[in-house]
């Protein structure tokens, strides 16, 4: 069975906003989804902090588009009222970390992808850097 994957954010935005020196790794760890070597995963809640990261930058219309398009190698992690409860009770000093966090635990994934490695020191999931992420799958511990 494939891992699931939880991308956490700021991966997400150095895809889609090419920011350096970050774009490659997300790239490329985004590109081992859509070729099947996991499940891939994005929160609820990042989806919208993304749709208004991107509407700053290109029209609604066109961030939409950009949300669709990534919707089609990612699928949304739900966030719940319990997923919401757990993160404000939890040790996690950054409220945005800890839903993600309760969002991966809800789904089962394997591990987050995240360039946030300190934010999830709290985590019993393992949080990869990208290019940890892409060295682990292309050696086949990732599957």
């Amino acid at each position: 069975m494939k891992k699931k994957v939880l991308f956490d954010t700021n991966v997400i935005l150095d895809f889609l906003l090419e920011r350096q020196p970050f774009f490659s790794d997300a790239t490329t760890a985004l590109n081992m989804i859509s070729q099947g070597r996991a499940i891939g995963l994005v929160s609820a809640h990042a989806v919208t902090t993304l749709f208004y990261i991107l509407s700053r930058k290109v029209l609604p219309e066109k961030a939409k588009e950009i949300i669709n398009d990534l919707l089609k190698t990612l699928s949304v992690a739900a966030v719940t009222e319990k997923i919401i409860k757990q993160a404000v009770t939890s040790k996690f000093r950054d409220f945005e970390d800890a839903v993600t966090y309760y969002a991966a635990v809800e789904e089962s994934v394997s591990m987050i992808v995240s360039r946030n490695i300190k934010d999830f020191s709290k985590s019993d999931i393992p949080v990869l850097l990208p290019e940890v992420f892409i060295s682990t799958t292309l050696e086949g511990k990732g599957k």
